[in-house]
């Protein structure tokens, strides 16, 4: 018999902040009316999954990380009756629903620090919150917003303590030793999964515990509640997605995806590889970083990321070595003052000086790797950022549907605007935009559209094993994914010069080889098997004879795109 896999393995995760993608109401604001008006464009684009960052009450002094109702939707975003139809048209069309889950922290004017901070100390009420009298307790922790932040404490006049905070001053740190908190989450849990959530991208999960003497991250104690959450999950009968943000090398993200904890965590380290790889134009570190990741943990359940919502973090050489670090930031671009905190301030086309070919060759990997693919919302059309807005914002402005005034974003006049639409040259919403691209048959959102295809009917590019094979060239990386019957080569150049090289198939000598995006005929599979990749180019191959495959290379449109009246 057959094991059924979970939804999420090999699925294609599509990131997308809601304020930012749609405005349905004409108020400036991206709603979740507008959301779903969308939802038969990412259908037609070929994600399976939507990943939506907060969408909770909050003051929105970082961008809704800072919540004060876990159990509520933003107002300026509908209510709960809204992300219902949301959620049900979102599973009409096909695709799951993943939400943030900020469990570290929240903001200061949530209830429960009101309470805390005038509660008498030691009572359960204050110790919902984690307070010192002393400013220098857990000092090997670093500091994670270092252009902001001094200190991982704050004093608080009325409650006469220090609180911590590993994030802004303004997010103070849950105490997880406290029942009252262990039991507070899990119930916010279960909440979202009543009314048919999909999955949760559990926000900031390393630094829900600490010790003195530690960076604070990934204690004993956090991998024990997470035992916990995950038999709460469980509990429900159905499959639900844990999906651990951890910024941290393989080896400490390991122990997160046991089989009785997450079942996925973001492999910031491979991000971090793939962006000096086609910086420098060298693969070994990439390949290392790849090995490294199957022999921690085998199979699909690493998330693979490009861009987000935040900065691309390179951290302090814990997260890769320096030389990784200084290989990226010498060689991409970055632009004038964009570095913050860990990491580079910008989203991927302008990161990657507009190049379309570094753009795709970049996503054939991704697209082609074990795990989870995410897509930042835009970069589908290579959107650009917007320098000079505060923190993180530059990599949020609203997503462009159309050459109409917002970028068909909105109908609001332009101050109203939840941040301003992009219109720097190069990426300027009235040619950057879904309307224009849809019909431009080699545009960067097709090319997405048709590798999503191809992706969706190959099983061994979504669940298939990995195994890299032996390339000589220093610049090309190649492996095959096999599935039962099926295996799918893959080869990528990350120079920006042409590349010859041979591999050896003596393993499937004799057999048929055929291009997968084209359908083009290569020569049968031998052990000295050569093919040229030009700059930046890769292909996909189909070795040996497989059925159901034939005329992968004419997709048709399956249905139009909604344009907004």
């Amino acid at each position: 018999m057959v094991q059924k896999l979970p939804w999420w393995n090999g699925a294609v995760i599509y990131q997308l902040i809601v304020r930012s993608y749609a405005d349905g109401n004409g108020d400036g604001i991206g709603d979740l009316q507008g959301l779903a008006s969308r939802l038969p464009y990412l259908r037609w684009l070929g994600v399976e999954a939507i990943w939506l960052t907060p969408i909770y009450p909050s003051p929105l002094q970082d961008g809704g990380y800072d919540i004060t109702d876990f159990k509520a939707i933003h107002p300026d975003l509908g209510d709960l009756s809204a992300f219902h139809r949301v959620l049900t048209a979102a599973h009409g069309q096909g695709m799951k629903v993943v939400m943030d889950l900020v469990m570290n922290h929240t903001s200061t004017l949530h209830p429960w620090f009101q309470r805390a901070r005038w509660a008498p100390q030691g009572s359960p009420e204050r110790d919902i919150y984690v307070w010192s009298d002393d400013p220098h307790r857990y000092a090997d922790a670093p500091v994670l917003f270092r252009h902001f932040e001094s200190s991982n404490w704050e004093w608080d006049e009325v409650a006469g303590q220090y609180y911590l905070h590993r994030f802004l001053r303004h997010q103070p740190d849950l105490n997880y030793d406290n029942p009252l908190v262990q039991e507070a989450m899990l119930d916010v849990v279960d909440f979202w999964i009543e009314r048919g959530v999909d999955g949760f991208r559990l926000d900031a999960v390393p630094f829900l515990y600490e010790a003195e003497g530690t960076r604070c991250e990934g204690l004993p104690e956090t991998h024990a509640f997470l035992k916990r959450l995950r038999d709460r999950v469980d509990s429900h009968g159905r499959d639900v997605l844990l999906l651990g943000e951890a910024i941290q090398p393989l080896d400490e993200i390991a122990p997160y995806l046991m089989t009785d904890e997450l079942h996925g965590a973001f492999n910031f380290a491979l991000t971090a590889h793939l962006f000096a790889a086609i910086a420098s134009g060298a693969v070994e570190g990439l390949r290392n970083c790849l090995s490294e990741a199957q022999e921690a943990v085998h199979g699909c359940r690493w998330a693979l990321p490009l861009r987000n919502h935040d900065e691309l973090w390179l951290g302090d050489g814990h997260l890769v070595p320096e030389d990784v670090i200084q290989t990226i930031r010498a060689g991409l671009h970055q632009g004038q003052g964009h570095w913050l905190n860990w990491g580079i301030n910008r989203r991927l086309a302008p990161l990657l000086n507009g190049d379309s070919g570094s753009n795709r060759v970049l996503h054939a990997l991704l697209y082609s790797l074990p795990g989870m693919p995410c897509l930042y919302y835009g970069d589908e059309l290579g959107m650009g950022d917007w320098p000079g807005l505060r923190d993180r914002d530059p990599n949020r402005t609203p997503m462009a549907w159309t050459p109409a005034r917002n970028g068909g974003f909105s109908t609001a006049p332009d101050p109203l605007l939840v941040l301003p639409p992009i219109t720097s040259p190069g990426y300027d919403y009235r040619v950057v935009n879904v309307e224009v691209q849809k019909q431009l048959p080699a545009s960067l959102l097709n090319w997405h559209r048709r590798m999503l295809t191809c992706r969706r009917l190959l099983p061994a590019l979504r669940h298939g094993d990995f195994e890299l094979l032996h390339c000589t060239h220093p610049s090309v990386i190649s492996y095959v994914r096999c599935d039962g019957g099926m295996t799918v080569l893959v080869a990528a150049n990350l120079s920006a010069a042409g590349a010859s090289l041979r591999l050896d198939l003596s393993r499937w000598r004799g057999e048929r080889t055929r291009e997968v995006l084209w359908g083009c005929e290569y020569p049968p599979a031998s052990d000295s098997w050569f093919v040229y990749l030009p700059a930046h180019g890769f292909s996909w191959w189909l070795i040996g004879e497989v059925e159901d495959v034939e005329g992968v290379e004419d997709v048709r449109d399956a249905e139009d795109v909604r344009q907004p009246s």
